[in-house]
């Protein structure tokens, strides 16, 4: 299968009038269409930068990032530890706010964006506000606002961190659905090992800064499992320790 992004030799290089600091250095990665992929690493090692360069917010140093079969540019969708709602609009509005702002809420994408909140268990609270939904809803809220985009690629910085731990299962359950039925490629930044377990079909563990790609795991669960499901079978733990031991291993220079 074709790959839909590939990192190769990827460099970044933070310039101040008095140092330089190497912050990302010989990073390559590829990510094939359908595949969720998780990244995690040291705090401060520069998961979220790495999303930012995907998204052509930054541009490295040196190093290729292409696209498809082609350098090209995409537009990603893009979710953040925050929600992001606007609460003042109601729900049915900060959903379409993405297509007004890009220009693009044509009949047909419109029609769309309305399929996906009613498909994903929302068409009764269109009219309602942010402050009147749980934590988990608006989630699904701000991520039915990035699938209106329809974006090829869905980047996912933290988007559970600021939820409970038990509303955190039920949403990465949520998240993890939507993107299956949609058949989206993602790519998941998180702190939490279990969550890039429970989620993904492959883990890459980065070192300290500068980041570099320590090892990738292939996580091989039955694609049927939902996240919370996952978490059950007897492989969880022990790839749970690999990618902990993979962690606490000291970079070499």
């Amino acid at each position: 299968m074709e790959n839909l992004l590939e990192l190769k030799n990827i460099k970044l290089i933070y310039h101040s009038p008095k140092s330089e600091t190497l912050a990302i250095d010989d990073l390559s990665f590829s990510i094939k269409a359908g595949d969720f992929v998780s990244i995690v690493g040291p705090s401060g090692c520069g998961k979220t930068t790495i999303l930012s360069l995907v998204a052509s917010l930054m541009k490295p140093t040196s190093g290729e990032i292409i696209y498809g079969a082609k350098d090209k540019s995409i537009a990603p969708g893009y979710m953040f530890q925050r929600d992001n709602l606007f609460e003042w609009l109601n729900i049915w509005k900060n959903v379409s706010l993405g297509l007004s702002f890009k220009h693009r809420k044509t009949k047909e994408n419109v029609a769309y964006a309305k399929n996906l909140v009613e498909k994903y268990g929302l068409k009764d609270f269109m009219k309602h506000y942010p402050s009147e939904l749980s934590g988990g809803m608006r989630q699904r809220v701000a991520l039915i606002r990035t699938l209106s985009l329809r974006p090829e690629l869905l980047l996912l910085d933290e988007p559970f961190s600021a939820l409970d731990y038990q509303t955190r299962l039920a949403v990465q359950d949520d998240v993890f659905n939507i993107i299956k039925s949609e058949k989206k490629t993602a790519i998941l930044v998180t702190h939490d090992i279990s969550e890039a377990i429970a989620m993904s079909n492959k883990v890459i563990v980065l070192s300290s800064r500068p980041a570099k790609v320590k090892k990738i795991f292939d996580i091989d669960f039955d694609p049927s499992l939902t996240p919370f499901e996952r978490r059950k079978q007897d492989n969880f733990q022990p790839l749970y320790d690999l990618i902990w031991g993979e962690l606490q291993c000291k970079d070499i220079p």
